[in-house]
């Protein structure tokens, strides 16, 4: 009984994730040419990009050095020299801890007081110092990066075709997770694995906007156009989603685009910087949701559903994995006797076959099995897949060997259950705790935000 029920809520839940398992290879099919940008001709009729990372400390987190590092060897390596690099930090330390750098420490002042929260107030503090010296115009672009952003010579380079080709004034890139992958625990470094595999969607978000979800990070947009839409979206932890709709609301259909260029950054190298992450990104869009449009929202709250619901499939699906197999596992001469008794009963059994008998056996399972039977192996190897070619994007752009690439493909096939677990269960966290908490205060004071280590 308990086996039927617990098959009976798998099966409704992996159903469920069909259409989302059909659109998303449909996104990866369509969007495959154009996901990294490989026209990498170098063109000189160059713009002035800043490079803009956005951080709380660059003295308390290292790796703002290795950004600034990369963008500077990676424009030499092409070429370009009419860029600057723009540190925007809550630290008033970080001048003196980057004063032999090569870039401009923005310190945010403590008494600045806007209509943003969090990182969107020192986005908006660097848009109005940037505007006070004359940089928000047409001719200069800002490139967004994070604490841990890693720039490439490919990134510069599909950074100066799309500007070449005024394909849009907002635009971004894949993110790959290389970065300190053997240094995270094991579970977030494969869980990071899905994110490039959705990112074939993004493409589609960003070149049919209004956008859905939109990346902090590798956001190439024009300086004026910052200008005008500003960051003073009100208390919120998803101020990047904000942006790219206020941009398409307001430029219209043609304003958004893909440039194509990568940008390397790492996993969160523990499972508590993983679940606050993914906490992050829900309380956001839950945040953000009253302020769109409804037919906007609406298509969010599908986004958002689905997303919950996958941590309760995960669930159902570990469940009735544990009651039918773990007793197996546990006594494993039983399974030993077992296998056995199979492999000598072998031939007996094929002796028995014949056409009739395999007639009439295919004969009692109806349409509706085989149909239902056939959409659940679909959904289950788009989603074993999905982390698969994540994870080999992920390592492409890492140092490690091959048999180590090939151990961790292993490990990711048979950890998949877990790391479903893992990926999911923020989300089902961050949606209970805000609806118990909009209805405790009725204002939704869900601004905490939880810095993770880098």
């Amino acid at each position: 009984m308990l086996d039927s029920i617990l098959f009976a809520i798998a099966t409704f839940f992996w159903l469920s994730y069909v259409p989302i398992a059909a659109l998303s290879l449909y996104k990866l099919v369509k969007n495959r040419n154009i996901f990294v940008e490989k026209d990498l001709r170098r063109i000189h009729n160059d713009p002035a990009i800043i490079f803009q990372i956005t951080t709380r400390s660059a003295t308390k987190t290292p790796v703002v050095k290795r950004g600034i590092f990369s963008i500077i060897n990676s424009a030499h390596q092409v070429n370009f020299y009419n860029y600057q690099i723009s540190v925007v930090t809550d630290d008033s330390q970080d001048a003196k801890t980057l004063e032999s750098e090569k870039c401009e420490v923005v310190v945010v002042d403590k008494e600045f007081h806007t209509n943003a929260i969090k990182k969107g107030r020192a986005l908006q503090y660097a848009v109005e110092h940037r505007r006070l010296s004359g940089k928000n115009t047409s001719k200069h672009w800002i490139f967004h990066m994070d604490d841990e952003s890693y720039v490439t010579p490919q990134t510069v380079l599909a950074l100066l075709k799309f500007i070449r080709e005024k394909k849009g004034v907002a635009s971004e890139g894949p993110i790959f997770y290389p970065l300190k992958f053997e240094s995270a625990n094991r579970l977030t470094a494969i869980a990071e694995s899905i994110r490039p595999y959705a990112c074939y969607d993004c493409v589609s978000q960003m070149t049919n906007p209004p956008p859905l979800h939109m990346h902090g990070s590798n956001l190439l947009v024009r300086s004026d156009i910052e200008d005008d839409i500003g960051w003073q979206f009100g208390p919120t932890l998803a101020e990047d989603q904000m942006f790219g709709f206020k941009v398409y609301e307001k430029y219209g259909q043609g304003s958004m685009g893909w440039h194509g260029g990568i940008l390397l950054e790492q996993p969160p190298l523990n499972l508590k910087d993983h679940f606050f992450q993914r906490r992050r990104w829900v309380l956001g869009t839950l945040q953000n949701l009253r302020k769109f449009p409804r037919w906007h929202r609406y298509k969010l709250m599908f986004k958002s559903v689905t997303y919950f619901l996958g941590f309760a499939s995960a669930v159902a699906s570990a469940a009735y994995s544990v009651h039918n197999y773990l007793p197996f596992l546990l006594s494993f001469q039983e399974l030993n006797y077992r296998i056995s008794s199979e492999i000598f009963s072998l031939p007996t059994k094929f002796s028995g076959l014949s056409l009739d008998s395999l007639a009439h056996s295919a004969a009692t399972i109806s349409p509706v099995e085989v149909g239902i039977g056939t959409l659940l192996l679909f959904t289950s190897l788009v989603w074993l897949a999905s982390y698969q070619l994540g994870l080999f994007l992920n390592l492409r752009y890492s140092k490690m060997g091959w048999a180590k690439r090939i151990m961790l493909h292993v490990q990711t096939l048979i950890l998949c259950p877990v790391i479903g677990l893992v990926e999911t269960f923020p989300a089902f966290w961050a949606t209970i705790e805000y609806q118990i908490r909009k209805k405790q205060t009725e204002k939704v004071p869900v601004y905490d935000f939880y810095v993770i280590s880098k």
